[in-house]
């Protein structure tokens, strides 16, 4: 799925923080977030080596949720309830056939409230992996059976799960919490429209504290050379869904910068990571 050229050096991960860390990532004091884990229990679930609590990804998430769900009015006893609860979201995997269903009948909003259930109960990779990428495959063979029928393209059906999917991976986004550090870059090539698979890099690397920028479709590489000059990012990811994007000038314009090149559209040649999973051990 994605194709890397690396530069000099690593993106920083988001590796176990301390506690002073995650304060400050939260904007909440060190004693709230003692007094989160002492009455609720919500942060890491024991001490490693040498005495001191570090909290690793997924610990983060909760806190993020936790005080997200505080500022909104709830009490915090009933949101450490609510954080207790959404781990037994719906299994991704099995949340496909009524996804489908849903994406048959056009029902966005329904789509879009399966695929919120199953992001409870999982990661930004798991649903991209287990459950997105199978209905879209679902629906290009839907549309690919209507067409041999002459039955019409069925485009609307993908029309409403790219819309419900990018919903989704927006509130994710929106719920993530951001590191310090330099930011990576993400845009589809000039003339290239296909824009979901980086709206879930974007949303798994918020997920992991990364911080992120994200240019969207069809970014003029005049437009691309620029935002990098200007936000001097720690790595840019270009995307091409068909090999008539996948931009030489794009790829000689950031020859100094360390990249990506993700998407079919690089061809077989080039070097590859074949899943988000992969794209996320470069960069994250």
């Amino acid at each position: 799925m994605y194709t890397s050229e690396r530069g000099e050096g690593r993106v920083p991960g988001n590796a176990a923080r301390t506690a002073g860390e995650v304060a400050r990532l939260l904007g909440v004091a060190e004693s709230t977030l003692r007094a989160w884990h002492r009455r609720y229990g919500v942060g890491p679930d024991a001490p490693r080596p040498g005495g001191y609590r570090r909290y690793a990804d997924d610990d983060i998430q909760r806190l993020s949720r936790m005080r997200d769900l505080i500022r909104a009015g709830v009490l915090p006893s009933d949101a450490a309830r609510r954080i207790g609860e959404e781990p037994g979201g719906a299994a991704p995997d099995r949340v496909l056939p009524d996804l489908l269903a849903a994406v048959r009948e056009l029902d966005g909003r329904r789509c879009l409230t399966l695929l919120e259930e199953a992001l409870a109960g999982s990661d930004v990779v798991t649903l991209w992996e287990d459950l997105c990428r199978p209905a879209l495959t679902a629906v290009d063979a839907d549309q690919r059976a209507a067409e041999r029928h002459r039955a019409g393209a069925c485009v609307e059906r993908e029309h409403v799960l790219s819309w419900a999917i990018t919903a989704a991976l927006h509130g994710a986004t929106a719920r993530g919490v951001t590191g310090d550090g330099p930011a990576v870059l993400l845009a589809c090539t000039d003339g290239e429209q296909h824009t979901l698979p980086l709206e879930a890099l974007t949303a798994a690397l918020t997920e992991r504290g990364v911080p992120v920028r994200m240019l969207g479709a069809a970014v003029p590489t005049a437009s691309l050379v620029h935002a990098v000059e200007t936000t001097r990012p720690a790595a840019v990811v270009l995307w091409a869904q068909r090999p008539r994007t996948a931009r030489a000038d794009a790829v000689t314009a950031l020859r100094r910068n360390r990249k990506l090149l993700a998407g079919p559209g690089w061809g077989e040649r080039a070097r590859r990571v074949t899943s988000l999973a992969g794209a996320l051990d470069l960069l994250a």
